[in-house]
């Protein structure tokens, strides 16, 4: 695979193409020219907001998130939402 987590391209007739590694945001696999084998999917990437630390973030029940503070600030780190529509607040 490729840097920043991409995935493997298929070989003809041994083996399919991979998907990318999740929360890298690197490209799936090249299908084989001539294989009936597709490419594969990329792989999901993630959101980062630093904020300083007399700040919080609040963020909807469908988020997947994690959070450190380094420096005087706030690191959140966004990794998976379970729709489209999931929001963050500031206060």
């Amino acid at each position: 695979g490729g840097t920043g987590g991409g995935g493997n391209g298929g070989l003809r007739l041994t083996s399919a193409a991979t998907a990318g590694t999740a929360n890298l945001g690197g490209g799936g696999g090249g299908a084989v020219n001539g294989s009936a084998s597709a490419g594969a999917n990329g792989g999901s990437g993630v959101v980062i907001i630093k904020i300083p630390d007399t700040y919080t973030a609040t963020f909807s029940g469908g988020v997947t998130q994690t959070s450190t503070t380094s420096g005087g600030y706030k690191i959140y780190t966004v990794t998976a939402t379970s729709t489209t529509s999931e929001t963050v607040s500031f206060a």
